[in-house]
């Protein structure tokens, strides 16, 4: 299949959004760096380009200036919604030092023992919202299961109120818009409206957690309060922060753990595999996350005019590195023929980044859907494709995410 790279609409276009891997593997082989046409957007395909840039932070900054939506008419183009050197950057779209800073703040409360306290109650919560999906044995399994374990977590993680899981649901779908690439303009003042309502409930959630006595606070949100008090952050930081935890801490993982329980869908062979050798479960998620990982891409914003790969990139641009593109076979590689090998070391993947912004949640996100895997197969002795009722997906060139999964369980 090829795809017509003299037109931006391409990057709109319903079948790339169904499946992309197509697209990103001619990317790779024609144009390892792709300008939009008559656009000052950049695609960068090529995992060595994407690793020189993420290393050029001057270069290329993490700060979200300004974000892809449709025109009306299926094309590609620019929204602004923020300065360079914008206060509200934070984690993934800041830049050193302020960057650094963010990450020294709660990089101790997501170490990998800190993630393993967290393991008790996420198994809590995925062993609950598993009878759901055991009782009914035809269901969508996104609404019941892979949705509502990531957010159930993030309110866990942080110190929210479990009825707040609802909502954390409602607001990553409404400012998710922000960055679909496919919202109308309309669309996109409603998704801002979303992110002011999400950026005053967590901010109304902080006030309560300031008002604790200091040995009562719990989660990131207790963290938050003590630092705040210590005079370590400032509370519009805390606020990004927070959005940030809210946002992409519950969408990242919904989107994988959906994916997975497709493939295993699809695959009675692997699921049958994986039953009886539940140690090869982290392997197998390494190489779905290498296959089909959550997010496609991330931006980068050019403060100057710079080059990469021979390539003139004019201040003011948007780069994009394509996160799943850098993941596909080089254009040179010999076709796969082989099962894919468990046992195998799995192979690195860009799934979660690269560099100092490889994503701070990666340990908590693997942990989820490691232990929703090990309990759903435990659990089951068949996960099928229900018949009568297609998975659909979220059109998004951003974040690869179900809509519906509908499928059938038999218990074991």
């Amino acid at each position: 299949m090829d795809f017509d790279l003299t037109d931006p609409g391409t990057l709109l276009r319903a079948d790339v959004l169904d499946d992309p891997r197509p697209f990103h593997d001619q990317l790779r082989r024609e144009a390892p760096i792709w300008q939009l046409p008559d656009q000052d957007t950049f695609l960068v395909s090529d995992p060595v380009l994407i690793k020189e840039a993420v290393g050029r932070t001057d270069d290329f900054s993490s700060n979200i200036v300004s974000l892809l939506h449709d025109d009306g008419n299926g094309c590609p183009v620019a929204y602004r919604i923020s300065n360079y050197r914008d206060p509200i950057h934070v984690f993934s779209t800041a830049d050193p030092p302020e960057h650094t800073r963010h990450r020294r703040l709660v990089q101790p409360h997501l170490s990998p023992a800190a993630v393993a306290d967290l393991e008790p109650e996420v198994l809590r919560i995925i062993d609950e919202q598993l009878a759901i999906v055991l009782d009914a044995g035809r269901l969508d399994i996104v609404a019941a299961f892979s949705d509502v374990i990531p957010a159930r977590t993030v309110c866990a993680l942080l110190g929210l109120p479990q009825e707040d899981s609802s909502k954390v649901i409602a607001f990553t779908l409404g400012t998710g818009a922000l960055l679909d690439g496919v919202t109308t303009i309309d669309g996109m003042g409603a998704a801002a409206t979303s992110a002011i309502e999400l950026a005053v409930h967590m901010h109304e959630r902080m006030d309560e957690m300031l008002a604790r006595a200091p040995e009562e606070r719990v989660g990131m949100l207790g963290v938050f309060a003590d630092q705040l008090d210590a005079g370590e952050v400032t509370r519009d930081e805390v606020s990004a922060m927070l959005t940030v935890f809210v946002t992409a801490g519950s969408e990242t993982t919904a989107s994988l753990m959906a994916t997975c329980i497709e493939t295993l869908a699809r695959d009675p062979q692997l699921q049958n595999l994986l039953r009886a050798r539940p140690e090869l479960i982290p392997n197998a998620l390494e190489c779905i996350l290498r296959e089909s990982g959550p997010f496609q891409f991330h931006y980068r914003y050019t403060p100057a005019d710079t080059e990469l790969g021979g390539v003139a990139i004019p201040a003011h641009s948007r780069v994009l590195l394509m996160w799943a593109a850098a993941n596909r076979p080089a254009p040179d590689a010999p076709d796969a023929t082989e099962d894919l090998d468990l046992e195998a070391r799995p192979a690195p993947h860009f799934a979660f980044g690269r560099g100092l912004h490889f994503c701070i949640g990666a340990p908590v996100a693997r942990m989820e859907t490691r232990l929703a895997l090990e309990r759903l197969l435990a659990s089951t002795s068949s996960i099928q494709l229900d018949p009568d009722a297609a998975p659909t997906r979220r059109p998004s060139i951003f974040i690869r995410r179900h809509a519906t999964l509908p499928v059938v369980v038999e218990k074991a």
